[in-house]
């Protein structure tokens, strides 16, 4: 029997055994892991559809510098259309 195995039967007698309490923070426990891994996995096909798209030069990279240039001038015409 592996220890995966053995694990899980403890894991599980221990659950029928819990208060009720317990069985909730347990249950909570493994809804964050749940959500976790749905995260993981929506950014993991987020990172390979933008990498898909430059593959197929659907984007263009531009280098850190031009981003802040960009960013800097973004933010000063929306300063000078506030005043």
């Amino acid at each position: 029997m592996s220890v995966n195995t053995d694990i899980r039967k403890k894991a599980k007698k221990g659950i029928d055994r819990a208060d009720d309490t317990t069985v909730k923070m347990i249950l909570a426990m493994l809804e964050v892991q749940e959500k976790e891994t749905e995260e993981e996995t929506a950014f993991e096909k987020e990172i390979l559809r933008r990498i898909d798209d430059y593959e197929q030069g659907k984007v263009i990279p531009i280098s850190l510098e031009e981003l802040e240039k960009r960013v800097r001038n973004n933010h000063t015409k929306r300063m000078q259309s506030h005043k």
